[in-house]
């Protein structure tokens, strides 16, 4: 069965707040129900209303197996009620209000809360523009940071990576840490956690980072972060991709080489993906050059390729 998946506006991705898990569940419960809503139309008593959720026992167990369940979905209503939403109308005028106005757990049965009328509309806009998130791994996800992080990579997966600069992040997060700290408990917290679900099925992505630093200093200091998102499809294209390049290299080393040792230490020392996609485009170009027929000792020319570029070990062949 396919993951249940849902859209989520990229204005709440990219918005700055500070939720605790608990919250953002509830939250993405109240964005699934809205998404399954306009997919069957919209009507205006839609807006007239608010939007009663009932969130049966099973689903809450199913994704927060906790003993103290029950006592933070309780403090995350209240603070979702606290919460005020600021929204600016098209007239010039304005509403302040909470994303819930109520909240009831019926016991054994499950949570029941209710959506203000006035957010509806609001979230029913910013629907226009989505990324689509799995409920599974929101759900699942045990830290705030990896749900943000999640979304981020959700919101850039079509490009494959995005980046965000110390001050922009510690704002969009809503967070006062120091570097250091910002870095191990935010993006390393999150990094790992998506890391684990994707090596066990549940995610189907997970991003790595790279440092830009600059000024004075050892090293420097960090001038921003650079995330690069690796998705399933992606892995596979890549193998895919390697493979291909592997045959295609093993082939014509083997016509090149009478040892088939230096063959097997040219294939190790072409181990890294980066250097065998560099190598077997070299050669191709090589090859289907003229300048290709005019050297004489081909062996010997590209054993010194593959020695003082790529750290070829030396043979006696």
């Amino acid at each position: 069965m396919e993951p249940y998946k849902f859209l989520q506006s990229n204005a709440i991705t990219k918005a700055r707040y500070d939720y605790s898990v608990t919250e953002k569940r509830l939250i993405y419960h109240a964005l699934m129900e809205v998404e399954k809503i306009v997919k069957n139309g919209v009507t205006e008593e839609f807006f007239s209303r608010e939007l009663d959720l009932f969130i049966p026992e099973a689903l809450l167990s199913k994704f927060d197996k906790s003993d103290n369940r029950f006592r933070d979905y309780r403090k995350a209503v209240i603070s979702l009620r606290k919460k005020d939403f600021s929204i600016d109308l098209p007239d010039d005028g304005w509403i302040e209000t909470g994303f819930l106005t109520r909240g009831k757990y019926h016991k054994n049965k499950g949570l029941e809360i209710s959506i203000s009328r006035d957010v509806l509309p609001y979230l029913y806009e910013l629907s226009k523009q989505y990324s689509i998130l799995e409920a599974t791994v929101l759900m699942t996800l045990q830290s705030k940071f990896s749900q943000r992080f999640y979304e981020f990579c959700c919101q850039w997966r079509s490009v494959g990576k995005f980046e965000f600069t110390p001050e922009k992040l510690k704002e969009i997060l809503l967070l006062k840490l120091q570097i250091g700290s910002l870095k191990e408990k935010v993006i390393e917290t999150a990094q790992a956690e998506l890391k684990m679900m994707y090596e066990q099925g549940i995610s189907d992505l997970f991003f790595t980072y790279t440092e830009e630093r600059g000024g004075r200093g050892r090293g420097g200091s960090v001038k921003k972060w650079l995330f690069t998102i690796h998705t399933k499809k992606k892995e596979k294209e890549k193998e895919k991709a390697q493979n291909t390049d592997l045959i295609f290299v093993f082939n014509f080393l083997s016509n090149i080489f009478n040892n088939s040792t230096t063959v097997d230490k040219a294939i190790e020392a072409l181990a890294n993906h980066e250097n065998l996609k560099d190598f077997a485009n070299r050669i191709d170009k090589l090859s289907s050059s003229p300048r290709w027929s005019t050297i004489n000792n081909k062996a010997g020319y590209i054993r010194s390729i593959l020695q003082n570029e790529y750290g070829m070990d030396e043979d006696d062949d």
